[in-house]
């Protein structure tokens, strides 16, 4: 008993040895010269004979393919934390190329694509609440994308009359320290003409918007279709309120060469009205998307009109209320080479958008 015992470790321990040797190879049999690859062809075929019947001088032949497999591949091959971090660092390339080339995650910050898509929205909670807790704070918001904010006062003092933007910052000063207000609470300030350090100047239960995932390879194959939600590039966009270092995603509701127009808020292209797919009719007649103002946000009327050039398409948001939107009716065309891709999934949180996006 004890000498099968003792060739099943044999046999488990050169298996090691041979795949160390093996990973040496494979890491480097491109670079690596063809003497030594021999020598060490050599020395794996002495191992596999030795595993297979049990005979041979065991010591020397492990020496041999260690000598053998680190002068390829320098290192101590038997040791798994090297392999562990190449493996790690493969997993990462392979996930840079998928979001590269094939798919990549986005998160929506705005609120120009509601109900359809959720940006970031904020609702009144003037307190921590039972689960706002250091232990179960993460794991809420980890669940549904909700989180409780609040900011306070960093300093006593007045209020400045002005106030200022900084990119998605609203900035007021207290006492002569500028505070940062995430644009998304602006609606949760109830400003003070004083206020006391540690003072609350505003509060929330702040819910993520919605993340989702891009395909990036449609677009390389397939002409964009009206009705997609898409992913686009700013850069090329000649207006004053739109950065050019960022990502915005709307519905695509022109496509290349045509004249758009809005009319009574329908979308109008080329004189024929837009009713395929049928979200444009519930876009332009249910208030959830318009907030009962029909398309009160519509820049042409029946003598105005945007000409779209070759490969140039109109993206408009679907909350078409007044202020929601700065889309396609304001900057016009997005070049087609600027588009990342239509949004296929919603990944996170795990609310009523989860899953695919319609």
């Amino acid at each position: 008993m004890n000498g099968i015992l003792k060739k099943r470790k044999l046999r488990k321990q050169l298996k090691e040895y041979l795949h160390a040797a093996r990973h040496a190879r494979h890491m480097r049999e491109d670079i690596a010269d063809p003497k030594d690859l021999e020598i060490l062809a050599k020395a794996e075929a002495v191992v596999l004979e030795i595993r297979r019947t049990g005979e041979g001088d065991v010591e020397k032949a492990v020496t041999a393919l260690e000598v053998a497999a680190n002068k390829i591949y320098p290192s101590h091959n038997t040791s798994g934390l090297r392999e562990n971090i190449e493996v790690i660092i493969v997993a990462l390339g392979a996930a840079m190329a998928i979001r590269a080339f094939f798919f990549q995650p986005f998160k929506i910050p705005t609120g120009s694509m509601q109900p359809t898509l959720n940006g970031i929205t904020v609702e009144a909670q003037a307190e921590p609440g039972f689960f706002d807790n250091p232990v179960t704070k993460f794991p809420k918001w980890l669940l549904t994308g909700t989180s409780y904010k609040e900011i306070r006062a960093e300093a006593s003092g007045q209020v400045s009359q002005s106030a200022r933007f900084d990119r998605d910052m609203l900035i007021i000063d207290i006492g002569g320290v500028p505070h940062k207000i995430p644009s998304y609470m602006r609606d949760t300030l109830a400003l003070k003409q004083f206020y006391n350090e540690g003072d609350i100047i505003a509060s929330g239960r702040v819910i993520a918007g919605d993340h989702i995932l891009v395909n990036k390879m449609k677009y390389n194959f397939m002409l964009p279709e009206r009705g997609d939600i898409s992913v686009f590039d700013t850069k090329n966009i000649a207006h004053p309120h739109v950065r050019k270092d960022t990502f915005y995603i709307k519905r695509m509701v022109g496509l290349s060469g045509e004249k758009m127009q809005i009319q009574n808020g329908r979308i109008v292209a080329d004189g024929k009205i837009i009713s395929d797919p049928p979200m444009f009719e519930t876009i332009a007649t249910d208030p959830a998307y318009n907030g009962g103002h029909g398309n009160d946000g519509e820049l042409y009327d029946a003598e105005q009109f945007l000409q779209l050039g070759e490969d140039e398409y109109m993206m408009c948001g679907d909350n078409t209320a007044p202020g929601m939107s700065l889309d396609g009716r304001f900057f016009g065309g997005v070049p087609r080479n600027d588009y990342q891709g239509p949004a296929i999934f919603v990944y996170w949180p795990f609310r009523d958008h989860w899953g695919i996006v319609r």
